[in-house]
């Protein structure tokens, strides 16, 4: 029952923290719209509310690990990152750095977190369509003004809170436009609420390791682009889940 009561006051909570962020960013969107084409201003009003996720509850301590690997490398990366848990996305809010998501259509039609969502500039792709490929053209201007691109290569949530196979499309972007990737590890939580259940655990470690930004030019194809960060992912995952 206090699980319950709990994960339901967490959710009420967050609700209202969309409510704020809809007002504070529809008015830093009106006044910056004409000189923040990227929407770096009204991004940065979506992540300050949408942290409050994981900032609410002090029995969740959130750790970062390497922030200092954004600097490295062009300043626009192709951020890649695993996924475990909706959570994710709050949890990455929490990092003192202002990037695009590129999102599946669907995102965009929530009431709210969707107008939200276009205010702050994200980008929305058509997920197992053939203009999926064209839809992650979209990302290539921001990142060469020096906006990241925050991707989930594994395409959905884990299941089972293991890393999935990756799609390629982040990667072949990288290789054909020569952007930098910047490997980003999330570990915690699955177990603060796996997917397709609601509740959340009242305690936890939430963690996100920045890696080393990969260079694309030290790989002669994207298949081995692609498995080479991989296996960088999942080998810090599971240094962090050892812990």
């Amino acid at each position: 029952m206090m699980k319950t009561i709990f994960s339901a006051f967490i959710w009420f909570m967050y609700g209202v923290s969309f409510v704020f962020s809809l007002v504070f960013c529809t008015i830093v969107f009106l006044f910056t719209f004409p000189f923040d084409p990227h929407r770096r201003c009204t991004n940065a009003v979506m992540m300050f509310f949408g942290q409050t996720m994981v900032r609410i509850n002090p029995f969740w301590k959130i750790h970062h690990i390497g922030l200092d690997n954004f600097q490295k490398g062009p300043k626009g990366k192709i951020c890649v990152a695993n996924h475990q848990s909706f959570v994710d996305m709050p949890l990455m809010a929490t990092v003192p750095y202002n990037m695009k998501w590129v999102s599946k259509k669907e995102i965009f039609k929530i009431p709210i977190v969707g107008l939200i969502m276009r205010m702050a500039g994200h980008i929305s792709v058509d997920r197992g369509s053939v203009s999926a490929a064209k839809s992650l053209l979209k990302m290539n201007e921001p990142i060469r003004d020096g906006v990241s691109v925050m991707i989930f290569p594994e395409g959905t949530r884990s299941r089972e809170g293991k890393l999935k196979p990756f799609k390629k499309g982040a990667f072949h972007a990288s290789k054909d436009f020569g952007f930098w990737v910047q490997p980003v590890v999330m570990e915690g939580t699955y177990k603060l609420m796996p997917p397709d259940n609601w509740k959340l655990h009242y305690k936890g470690n939430l963690y996100v390791s920045v890696l080393e930004p990969v260079n694309p030019d030290d790989f002669e194809s994207v298949e081995e682009m692609t498995d080479h960060v991989r296996n960088l992912i999942n080998t810090e995952v599971q240094r962090l889940q050892a812990l």
